[in-house]
C-alpha cells in the first residue's frame, strides 16, 4: 500500500514538475516572438544553398522524442546552436542573420535558462542519450553543414512550440 501512494506522489510531483515548466513558458515566450522566430528562419532557409542530402537529418535523433523533450533540453539544444553553429555563422558576415531573429535567440535562451529554475533540470533520457552524438557531429561540420544546421533550426522552434500550453498552440501556426 505504501509503495503504491509512494508512486502515487512521485508521478503527481513529476507531473507538476512539468506544468511548472510548461507554465513558465508560456509566461516568458510568447507566441509572436516563437513565430516571428519561425518565419524569419524559413526565409533564412529559402535564401541557403539547396541542401544536397535533404534525407540526412542533424538533429533527426531527437525527432523521435520531441514530444517528450523538456525545458532544460531545450537549454541544453539552444546552448549547442549557440556556441556551435550560430556564434561560427554571425563571425562570417556573408552569413549574417537578421538582428531581430539574433535579439530573439539571446531572449529564448535567456528564457529557459529562467524556466529550467522551475522544475525538473535534469535532461529527458532521450536526451541524454542523443545530443551529446549531436553536438560532437555539429562541432565537426564545416561551412555548409552548419548551413545545413541553420536550416534544422526551424524544428527546434516547433519543439518548443508543442512544448508551450497547447491552448495557445493556434496563436503560434
Amino acid at each position: 500500500m505504501w509503495i503504491v501512494a509512494l508512486l502515487a506522489l512521485c508521478t503527481v510531483l513529476c507531473c507538476s514538475q512539468g506544468h511548472k515548466h510548461e507554465e513558465c513558458l508560456n509566461q516568458h515566450i510568447t507566441p509572436p516572438m516563437i513565430k516571428d522566430m519561425m518565419e524569419t528562419s524559413e526565409l533564412i532557409q529559402k535564401s541557403l544553398p539547396r541542401d544536397n542530402a535533404p534525407f540526412h537529418r542533424i538533429l533527426g535523433k531527437l525527432k523521435k522524442c520531441s514530444k517528450k523533450l523538456n525545458v532544460a533540453d531545450f537549454k541544453r539544444i539552444l546552448e549547442i546552436y549557440d556556441e556551435h553553429v550560430f556564434q561560427k555563422l554571425w563571425k562570417n558576415n556573408s552569413h549574417q542573420l537578421p538582428k531581430m531573429f539574433t535579439d530573439s535567440f539571446v531572449r529564448l535562451k535567456d528564457m529557459m535558462e529562467i524556466c529550467e529554475t522551475k522544475g525538473k533540470q535534469t535532461l529527458s533520457l532521450c536526451a541524454r542519450e542523443n545530443l551529446k552524438t549531436i553536438e560532437d557531429t555539429i562541432k565537426m561540420l564545416q561551412p555548409k553543414g552548419l548551413l545545413k544546421a541553420q536550416s534544422e533550426f526551424r524544428h527546434v522552434l516547433v519543439w518548443i512550440s508543442i512544448a508551450m500550453d497547447k491552448s495557445r498552440m493556434h496563436e503560434i501556426h
